[in-house]
């Protein structure tokens, strides 16, 4: 079972990337955590920057840690992504951190927060919402979006059909991800999981789609990765080809399943997409994929 983080708890807000352009960035984002009951901390240095990053490494490690250490705070939420969040892992305690679990929630360059946590504490994390994307030019949320983010916030996980079978059968296990460059770029660091017995996620965006390929390739000659049990693959969006005789992300992916007999589905409903499924990183689930379906296990 998820623990719920229901209305009327305070989380922290973090910015562990890219800087924010401007407090504007967020502002809806907060009004709506606000209006959806929860009660708003700022991290201390949220609108630093340091060139293109949200301040100092020190910094944003700084925020996190404040945050994990507060048994107030109940959550911590990303504001971007992009990319810095793998030079604050050296930096954080992960001692404090397996004391006193609670999600950190995000998605794309979160991904290496998220799975470095998990490696290190085994703690359950949310790959759900990013407040400057999902709020972008303070436009509202999508509403399946958000019904899926509160629905998670609340400790609840509904069964989530969606997407193409490639490799039938069901498989159990940790569910792991979820950007595919990001998490790649873990590999061979202290931060990147044991793969036995996990269900993998993985998305990407704007890439060239050999690079897509070679992720993969690199991936599947993990020496854990033999004791994956399952891949859902999500969404792989502004996909383009660098040479015409290049593969498309359809056939990179369903030349992946052939070579791994394992069950796999693509186009799942996670991604740099406004419409996303949030799920618990580091849950038990099953994946039954020749009826695309994601569940917890009980």
């Amino acid at each position: 079972m998820l623990n719920p983080i229901p209305s009327g708890s305070k989380v922290g807000i973090v910015a562990p990337s890219c800087a924010l352009d401007s407090p504007e960035d967020i502002r809806e984002g907060l009004r709506w955590l606000e209006s959806s009951g929860y009660r708003i901390v700022l991290g201390q240095y949220i609108f630093e920057k340091n060139n293109h990053l949200a301040g100092t490494p020190e910094q944003r490690a700084e925020d996190i840690m404040r945050f994990f250490a507060d048994p107030e705070i109940k959550a911590i939420i990303a504001v971007c992504g992009g990319y810095g969040a793998q030079e604050v892992l050296p930096l954080l305690r992960y001692d404090v951190i397996a004391q006193n679990p609670k999600p950190i929630i995000g998605f794309s360059d979160t991904t290496a927060l998220q799975t470095a946590v998990f490696t290190k504490t085994g703690n359950i994390n949310y790959a759900g919402i990013l407040l400057k994307y999902d709020f972008k030019n303070n436009s509202r949320i999508h509403p399946y979006t958000a019904d899926s983010f509160l629905e998670l916030m609340n400790g609840h996980f509904q069964e989530v059909s969606g997407g193409v079978c490639v490799n039938g059968g069901t498989a159990q296990g940790r569910l792991i991800g979820t950007n595919l460059c990001v998490f790649e770029l873990l590999a061979g660091t202290p931060y990147f999981p044991n793969l036995k017995d996990s269900i993998l996620l993985l998305e990407d965006v704007d890439e060239k789609s050999y690079r897509i390929e070679r992720m993969l390739t690199q991936l599947s000659q993990h020496p854990t990765f033999s004791g994956v049990r399952g891949i859902i693959f999500g969404q792989f969006n502004d996909i383009y080809l660098n040479h015409p005789d290049d593969k498309d992300t359809n056939q990179i992916l369903d030349d992946f399943a052939r070579k791994h007999q394992i069950p796999i589905i693509k186009n799942f409903p996670f991604g740099h997409v406004r419409a996303r499924k949030s799920v618990p990183l580091g849950a038990s689930v099953v994946l039954d994929a020749d009826n695309c379906r994601l569940k917890l296990k009980l």
